[in-house]
């Protein structure tokens, strides 16, 4: 048993040793073995906690390739990714929704490096700060147990939605998805699945045991806070499609977050500038406290490492649905992100492959890798502020819904732009929400999927697509998303190692 939850899921500080007994009988040197409450504290600043989540070891993301944001060129596709083998092959695998998107038998980074790995240092804090805990340390204790709890549910929420189909709310959610490994001993019998409605109770239960005692403050956003922990509340309840909830958590952590004025939570982006007018493609952007870049800036409220490369040539366009969205005289996010810049270009067999100049995505880096505009997989102030306005919108306050967007869109749009008008359809003003979510969220990674993975629920709706679409020269490629195509199997070496789930291995040919 030892041996089988090391091989699936590395989550104990002694797993890079022969001897857990002699780990814990000596203190190596630069190790930190945990004695106290604010040493099991200082395991939560991890690098591994923030880095990793559903993302692969080249910092990209295959999830949002499957998405109505991201295009490929016929170039790109077939021969900068298939002809050229690439390392991140289940991009284009993802984008033609042919799978299996991953080798079947090679590590999920997304399992092991991000959910799984994240898991060694949440149930070790857990563990130990909860022995630990006496009536004197109550305090101290309680703080440190809040965030690995708000920690923990993040990880599995996505997981699970991930690693699961859609969500019904009112439904069943029979569906086994993934094993909520809680405990930090090695020994300790792996668990069984939990079924996607499990994984939800479980996942609201460790928010709520968290937000009784998460800081208001914490040292740096990739700790969740009070903000960030009603921010999660309220993003859980787009799921469940409890909207009064969605309001309800969003305006208390908006309005204490920015009780202080809105520009301490949001960049008025005409106070913005490029470093390098002549040069914009390495140009970084200034902002007045020279943050913009960092996961410390003004906006970030909860962070993880999100895609940063996709959107630019060698990696995937923004779609031309995307770049649509976009009132390209006056919205100063097009100003910014979306550059003009030349596409990939190649010869193959003899047939010459020219994007020409494309329209392309530079907000999260230059085009030397240079941070740009710091993103998050986690919550953005921006992202709280129009969860508030959706739970608004969607229990007919349209007013109010519409008074978040236009508060957005005055720190977004050149000054003298007139805010949007209070449509009479609550249809409308949901469409209006949703389409500046959208231009507001990362272009790839795990937003813009999970947020059709909801949508499709609501057929009819503008916003419900029920199928994806993508096109790659004159080939065209389509997905339901209530389907088996939007749930990522797991690896067959987890699955080696616990037949007791019985679900077979995949042996489906990959190449």
């Amino acid at each position: 048993m030892l041996m089988r939850s090391i091989s699936i899921i590395i989550f104990t500080a002694c797993v890079t040793l022969t001897s857990c007994n002699k780990f814990l009988d000596v203190k190596p040197k630069g190790k930190l073995i945990p004695t106290s409450i604010a040493e099991f504290d200082h395991l939560l600043d991890n690098a591994d906690i923030v880095q990793y989540p559903f993302l692969n070891n080249n910092n990209g993301s295959m999830l949002g390739y499957m998405t109505d944001n991201v295009e490929l060129s016929e170039g790109l596709g077939k021969v900068y990714y298939k002809a050229n083998n690439s390392p991140n092959i289940d991009n284009f695998y993802g984008y033609t929704f042919r799978a299996p998107f991953r080798n079947p038998n090679n590590v999920d980074y997304f399992w092991d490096w991000g959910t799984y790995r994240s898991m060694k240092y949440f149930n070790n804090v857990i563990d130990g700060v909860s022995k630990l805990r006496t009536a004197d340390n109550a305090a101290q204790a309680d703080a440190v147990l809040a965030q690995a709890y708000v920690n923990r549910a993040w990880s599995y929420f996505h997981t699970t939605l991930i690693y699961g189909p859609v969500y019904k709310p009112g439904g069943a959610n029979t569906t086994k998805t993934i094993p909520y490994l809680t405990s930090s001993d090695v020994a300790a019998k792996m668990p069984d699945l939990s079924t996607q409605e499990e994984v939800f109770t479980k996942v609201l239960a460790e928010l709520h045991a968290g937000l009784a005692n998460v800081p208001e403050v914490t040292n740096y956003p990739s700790r969740p806070n009070k903000a960030a922990t009603q921010a999660m509340l309220a993003y859980y309840h787009l799921f469940t499609a409890k909207y009064d909830s969605v309001a309800y958590y969003a305006n208390l952590a908006w309005t204490a977050a920015s009780a202080k004025g809105v520009n301490t939570v949001l960049y008025d982006y005409n106070t913005l500038s490029l470093a390098d007018p002549a040069n914009e493609l390495v140009s970084q952007i200034r902002s007045p406290d020279s943050k913009i870049q960092l996961p410390n800036s003004r906006e970030i409220l909860f962070f993880r490492s999100t895609d940063n490369g996709v959107g630019k040539a060698n990696n995937g366009y923004p779609s031309q649905e995307f770049i649509a969205l976009f009132d390209q005289a006056r919205d100063l996010r097009f100003k910014y992100f979306l550059l003009m810049a030349n596409g990939y270009k190649t010869t193959y067999n003899g047939t010459v492959y020219d994007d020409g100049k494309r329209l392309q995505y530079y907000r999260g880096t230059t085009t030397s890798g240079i941070s740009r505009f710091q993103m998050t997989a986690g919550f953005t102030y921006p992202e709280l502020l129009l969860m508030r306005a959706e739970g608004y919108a969607r229990t007919n306050k349209l007013t109010e819904a519409m008074a978040d967007v236009n508060l957005l869109r005055r720190n977004r749009f050149v000054t003298g732009t007139a805010d949007l008008p209070t449509p009479a359809s609550q249809d409308e003003v949901i469409q209006i929400v949703l389409e500046e979510r959208r231009r507001e969220l990362p272009l790839g990674h795990i937003k813009r999927l999970l947020d059709l993975k909801r949508f499709c629920l609501e057929p009819g709706k503008p916003w419900g697509k029920t199928k994806v679409m993508h096109t790659m020269g004159a080939e065209t490629f389509e997905a339901t998303i209530d389907h088996s195509l939007f749930v990522l199997p797991i690896s067959n070496n987890v699955l080696f190692f616990n037949p007791q789930w019985g679900l077979q291995p995949d042996t489906r040919p990959f190449n």
